[in-house]
């Protein structure tokens, strides 16, 4: 038994410790694509500044899907140009900044970049600030965004992370 739990604590600890180092190892594994992966959401803020959201749909594949915070998945390009229509109203955001990315690829075709994320309003200021996780594929030799997500940095409100106080009734 003493050597099954110390055969046990050894294998945890290497888990653990492969776990911690894989950010690392990850992080120094460019690819001769990583500039292109970026530039995809520095595409994104380019066009949104402009605002160009039908270029910003272009950004993504056929099939990709929003996945926004607090709401339901958004699927297809045009679902996700009409939602871009209404939450990136020109008059309220005026560009984005992305940074401190974290790209990892899972193949020729795939990459995965995780990035902070600034939403600036017309004049530049900073009126969101969160991250990004986009799961990219390569077609066409363009690299598109099949998955984005993200989320704001702000606390939660507390109306939405409170439970309601009864449930509905089954009528409604």
């Amino acid at each position: 038994m003493t050597r099954t739990k110390a055969l046990s604590c050894f294998l945890g600890a290497s888990a653990a410790l492969a776990l911690h180092c894989a950010p690392a190892f990850a992080a120094v594994s460019h690819s001769p694509d990583e500039t292109a992966v970026k530039a995809v959401t520095e595409r994104f803020a380019a066009d949104l500044a402009k605002g160009d959201l039908k270029a910003i749909s272009r950004l993504y594949t056929d099939d990709a899907k929003l996945l926004p915070p607090n709401e339901n998945p958004v699927s297809g390009r045009a679902a996700i140009l009409a939602y871009f229509e209404k939450s990136l109203q020109p008059n309220v955001v005026g560009g984005a900044r992305f940074d401190h990315y974290e790209i990892y690829y899972g193949g020729g075709n795939t990459a995965t970049s995780i990035s902070h994320l600034e939403m600036l309003d017309g004049k530049g200021h900073v009126i969101e600030q969160g991250k990004q996780t986009i799961v990219m594929l390569k077609q066409g030799g363009e690299w598109k965004i099949h998955r984005d997500m993200w989320s704001d940095n702000a606390p939660a409100s507390t109306a939405a992370s409170t439970p309601a106080s009864a449930p509905a009734s089954a009528g409604n």
